[in-house]
């Protein structure tokens, strides 16, 4: 690999995705652990149990349970749901399994707040149990992924062996402990998505008694009633720290191989035959599918077309045209940055995935790349503020160039990790035969290593889109990234302009699933979104 190529990507990642967290850390003060670890009760602290009454009373430290409560639990729902739904859409006989397999990914690309405002209205629940409810609707796709991968690498042979000998049941039991540890990795990541979500939290709590409140909206008060730059990171090293236990054992499971590539002599696994099962399996499909994406576009629809005070097709135009004229400047700003951001992210992605899989001493990108994702988005999004909010950077800091920068830092994590798995699968001896022949680095690059993963990079361009897309958390305290279709509809959703809103979700999904069905309409090869 050339090394001025990682030398520039290496400086891009670091000015983007570890300046930010750089800038915050160095504002830290030892007052501010100390005004973190103050408890209401500090007349009981002077003995160990008013110690331990004190803890235990502390703001910070039961928003801290509780998030961390949250994250479990909507873990252990996704690998409940998303295990059952890889399985049946991957390696059965279940009707319907290609179209569904593809369909169960779009929950995951809804921005989880409009999950949130349809089934808040739809089942009427509100607080935690909506909460629980939105973020495993919203997150299972990732274990159904990796999980469904998982499946479908188990060689057919050792399938084979394990039905002579004890039938279908057998064959199940020698695969779910082949594809659990994926399975886990993905609710590792449905974890980190969880317990750094600000917007779900927020919004059902804003909605009506009882609140949920996390440990994400201690951050965003400390920031805004105390604009103490150190206080909201001391605030969120605990969260930070979760977060970064919980990331670690995916990469450890990729590194040993879970997701590894397929051996040579690999065979095929033949599709397990469901039975009497068939038709139980579809339905359980079908209704994770439904309420993950066609329930809630069906809603939206219904609620530009007038709702609850009548529902006219002329309402649902008369809606998204409204929506288009006084959002056209958001919208295109939204489109024009996850452009930007997805373009940028790919070759630097490939480069150091690349450099990542290649050099053994660049093994220490993976865990530096681990960063911007551990940081809470609204710390994240501090950080940027922090470090660009001055009169040298002021033109810079107040126009599309912050959002895309912050976007890139953000989620540059997704396609490198992305590109180091397919470069992982990659023969290294196409690149040592191109070398041979006096092709250089950036050639063997671009001839060699980038064709072979031509569906990673545009999985992972796909990812990053959508991702920057539907982004809120990270965005909500940068003044210029105030002007996105996301944003708005966070606004708007306050005022209560229900058709308005509506349209301009629907809007917004669009955007989102068009380039997964485009791509799924067109093109031959399956989109790789995930390593």
């Amino acid at each position: 690999m050339s090394k001025p190529l990682v030398f520039v990507a290496l400086a891009l990642f670091a000015v983007a995705g570890l300046a930010p967290i750089a800038v915050m850390l160095a504002r830290v003060e030892p007052g501010d652990f100390a005004a973190l670890l103050q408890a209401r009760a500090s007349e009981s602290a002077a003995t160990a149990s008013g110690t331990w009454r004190a803890l235990t009373e502390n703001r910070a430290l039961g928003l801290l349970a509780r998030t961390l409560a949250y994250g479990l639990g909507v873990a252990a729902l996704t690998l409940a749901i998303g295990v059952p739904f890889g399985f049946f859409t991957t390696r059965t006989d279940m009707p319907g399994a290609r179209v569904l397999r593809p369909l169960g990914i779009v929950p995951l690309f809804f921005p989880p707040m409009i999950l949130a405002m349809v089934w808040t209205v739809l089942a009427d629940i509100r607080g935690a149990g909506a909460a629980y409810f939105v973020s495993a609707l919203n997150t299972f796709p990732l274990v159904a992924l990796f999980a469904g991968r998982a499946f479908e690498r188990i060689d057919g042979r050792r399938e084979d062996a394990a039905r002579l000998v004890g039938g279908r049941w057998a064959v199940l039991r020698c695969d779910l402990p082949l594809v659990l540890p994926a399975a886990c990795a993905g609710a590792c990541l449905a974890f980190v998505f969880t317990v750094n979500d600000f917007s779900v939290p927020d919004y059902v709590s804003w909605i009506g008694t009882p609140k949920f409140n996390v440990y994400a909206d201690e951050i965003f008060a400390t920031w805004k009633i105390d604009a103490h730059p150190g206080r909201a990171v001391a605030t969120a090293l605990p969260l930070i720290a979760i977060t970064l236990v919980t990331l670690w054992p995916a990469l450890v499971l990729r590194r040993r191989g879970a997701m590894a590539s397929l051996s040579g002599d690999f065979q095929q696994p033949q599709p397990i035959e469901l039975g009497a099962w068939r038709w139980p399996a579809f339905c359980f499909c079908l209704a994770l599918v439904a309420l993950g994406c066609l329930v809630p576009i069906a809603r939206l629809a219904w609620e530009a077309g007038g709702g609850h005070r009548g529902f006219e097709l002329a309402r649902v135009s008369a809606s998204f045209a409204l929506a288009i004229e006084r959002s056209r400047e958001d919208l295109q700003n939204s489109i024009l940055w996850a452009l930007a951001v997805a373009t940028a992210c790919v070759p630097v992605g490939l480069i150091l995935g690349h450099a990542l899989e290649r050099q053994r001493a660049a093994r220490w990108i993976e865990a530096l790349a681990l960063a911007p994702i551990a940081v809470p988005a609204i710390l994240f999004g501090i950080g940027m503020i922090v470090l660009w909010n001055h009169d040298w950077s002021a033109r810079f800091y107040d126009g599309g160039g912050i959002v895309v920068l912050l976007l890139f830092g953000r989620f540059i994590a997704f396609p490198l990790v992305a590109s180091s798995g397919a470069v992982a699968a990659l023969d290294p001896r196409l690149e040592e035969a191109a070398r041979l022949v006096g092709a250089g680095p950036a050639t063997r690059l671009a001839r060699i290593v980038a064709p072979a993963l031509k569906s990673s990079l545009l999985g992972g361009w796909v990812l990053v889109f959508v991702l920057a897309l539907r982004e809120l958390d990270a965005t909500i305290l940068v003044p210029a990234a105030n002007h996105s279709a996301m944003f708005r509809i966070f606004n708007q959703v306050h005022f209560g302009r229900d058709d308005f809103v509506a349209a301009m979700a629907l809007l917004l999904v669009f955007l989102i699933v068009l380039p997964g069905l485009l791509w799924s309409l067109f093109a031959r090869t399956r989109l790789e979104l995930l390593p």
